[in-house]
Formats: C-alpha cells, sequence, structure tokens
C-alpha cells in the first residue's frame, strides 16, 4: 500500500469511542465498569468543578498553575521537543538515543518557555506529584470516582505527543484545560504494535515503535490489524477516560497549552506487584528453555495464576489453603518478604 494514503486510510478520528458514561457513583464505577477491563470515557466528570473557571484559557491556565505553586524555584523536569520532531517523544533514527531532552529548570522558568510566543520547541513537564508541587490544588482535584487516599499527578505543556504505551495501574485521567485524544490498543494486540527496546525507553515503559499518526506499512505491516482493534476519543476540559492495566494508549495534546490531571491506582493488594517486573522476570526463567518445557511451565502458569484463582486451592481445608486463599494482612506482609528473598 502506497505511504501517500495512509494517513487517510489509518486516521484516528474514524475509529469507534470506547464506552461513554455520564453521572457514573463511585459504587457503579468500583462495582461494575472497572470489572469489564475496558476503557471507558466519563464526559463531564469534572463539569462542576470550579478549577475548570480557572483555567478557561491557556493563559489563564498557566497563571492559575503557577499562583498554586509551593515553591517557584523548585526544579521540575521539563522535556523539550524541537519542531522538527512535530511534537512526537520518541527514539532518533538510529535508535541509540531520544529526540527530545529534558533539563531540571525551576517550575518558573518552565511555564516561562512553554508560553513564550516564539518559543523555539515544544515543552512539557510531566507526572507532577501534586501533593508535593502544588498542594494548595489538591482540594480542587476531588474525583468523584475514586478514593481520597490516591496520588495525584498533574501534565501540562505544549502540543506532545506520546506513543502507545501501558501502564502497571489503574489510571483515571481528567483533562483541565486544552484537548487531548486518546487512542486505545487492547492487550491481544501486542503483537501487533512493534515494541521497542524494554531497557531504553523514553519514560520507563516500553512503547510502539508504529507512528500511528502516520503509520508505514511496509515497515509496520501488521499495525493493520492493531488499527482494526483500536479506540480513539478526543476529551475536552472536564472530561475524564479510565484506562485500565494494562491497555496499550497513545495520547495526543492538541492544544497549545494543555493540562491534565491522572489519578494511578495499583489493583492488587500487593505492593511488590509490579507487572513488567514480573514479565521481566519471566523472560529470564522461561524464554530459553526447550519449547516443550516453556509449555509445560505455561501449564503451571495458567493454573496458579490465569485460570479459575480458586480452583488451585478449593480441595484443600480453609486453614491450608495459606498463599492460595485470601491473603490477609500477615499472608500479603509474608508473600511480600518470599518475593524480595526470591529476587
Amino acid at each position: 500500500m502506497p505511504t501517500s494514503v495512509l494517513p487517510a486510510t489509518y486516521e484516528l478520528t474514524n475509529l469507534p469511542s470506547p464506552l461513554v458514561v455520564e453521572n457514573a457513583s463511585k459504587e457503579q464505577f468500583e462495582k461494575e465498569l472497572q470489572g469489564i477491563a475496558r476503557p471507558i470515557v466519563f464526559r463531564g466528570l469534572f463539569a462542576k468543578h470550579t478549577v475548570l473557571n480557572s483555567m478557561a484559557s491557556p493563559a489563564q491556565a498557566a497563571d492559575f498553575l503557577q499562583s498554586k505553586l509551593l515553591d517557584k524555584h523548585a526544579k521540575m523536569a521539563l522535556t523539550r521537543i524541537p519542531f522538527s520532531e512535530k511534537s512526537r517523544m520518541f527514539y532518533d533514527e538510529q535508535v541509540k538515543a531520544m529526540n527530545f531532552g529534558v533539563a531540571n529548570l525551576a517550575a518558573q522558568q518552565c511555564f516561562t518557555r512553554m508560553t513564550d510566543a516564539s518559543r523555539d520547541a515544544d515543552y512539557a513537564v510531566q507526572c507532577v506529584p501534586v501533593e508535593q508541587y502544588m498542594p494548595a490544588l489538591l482540594p480542587l482535584l476531588d474525583n468523584p470516582l475514586v478514593s481520597e487516599d490516591v496520588k495525584r499527578f498533574i501534565w501540562f505543556g505544549n502540543k506532545v505527543v506520546v506513543a502507545p504505551h501501558f501502564d502497571e495501574s489503574d489510571n483515571l485521567a481528567v483533562v483541565l484545560s486544552g484537548k487531548r485524544r486518546f487512542t486505545l490498543f487492547p492487550p491481544t494486540q501486542t503483537k501487533h504494535l512493534y515494541i521497542g527496546p524494554l531497557e531504553f525507553t523514553p519514560a520507563g515503559q516500553p512503547i510502539s515503535m508504529v507512528n500511528i499518526l502516520n503509520p508505514d506499512l511496509n515497515q509496520h505491516p501488521h499495525y493493520k490489524t492493531a488499527y482494526e482493534h483500536a479506540l480513539s476519543v478526543e476529551l475536552e476540559a472536564g472530561d475524564a477516560i479510565y484506562i485500565p492495566t494494562p491497555w496499550w494508549h497513545h495520547v495526543q495534546s492538541l492544544s497549545d497549552f494543555n493540562v491534565l490531571v491522572n489519578y494511578w491506582w495499583n489493583p492488587s493488594p500487593l505492593a511488590t506487584a509490579k507487572p513488567l517486573s514480573a514479565i521481566l522476570h519471566a523472560m529470564q526463567a522461561f524464554k530459553h528453555l526447550p519449547p516443550a518445557q516453556r509449555n509445560d511451565f505455561k501449564a503451571l502458569l495458567d493454573y496458579y495464576v490465569f485460570d479459575d484463582a480458586e480452583r488451585a486451592a478449593e480441595h484443600l481445608p480453609e486453614h491450608a489453603k495459606g498463599l492460595l486463599g485470601d491473603l490477609s494482612p500477615a499472608h500479603k506482609q509474608g508473600l511480600e518478604q518470599w518475593i524480595r528473598s526470591l529476587l
């Protein structure tokens, strides 16, 4: 297929939207919606939050966030993406370095770079702990769908394109200013997304090597299948999206200045439950075994992990189920210590 027709053929606006829900309660979210393990859009989730009124325009948003800084001289990691890269955070052509730079600058300087009308690049500050840098903002970010103890992180900057990646925790993201497009791929499409290096990544998580804004099917022919299973939606200020782990998601900031807050929480009760770490350990343990043995260990993983969780212990008396039963605080602590000792 000629490259010239790809942008029109694989236009993200032609994709179906995730499920859209309005006026969901916390109980409905926790008991019904999270269980389907699919992305969900909550239109107008923050529509009544006064914080939106304070960020009605890009200039207002930047000024408002600066007014909430605990310390204007506190250092923040400022990402700089040259205009030649068309806002896309990615690798260089040889996949030996990144196509963007990061510098630790005073918070006030970060805002100056972002709002400069004659700026020479796109700038962004990502994943800032609100509690640490803007604690005065916390009361304005109460989320009706998540617990108060879930940490808040704020993201702001110019037009930035983030390649498809997955989070190790469930994620609820709310647009506070500007517009963003989220394009999502189910985990079953991982093999069609051409995942990049595991240990050398733009921000810690492996990413898809496909430029989904202009895919090259000569280089990535199986992306066609991933696209056929993808979802995409444009969010405005006040809208939110729930992204369950480990769905792949591509994020495109569409406005000159954008603000987003997100809430991450781990669905596992164990602090050591880091899925990517488990995958890496599984690769080390199983990948180089003979095919027959890999298949045998797959049967064990299915039994203990991926099949019916209760079946593995249903033949044992309650007192003997141990780690196979309901995890009491003591069992959780014991399992945490055991895992750490094994690693």
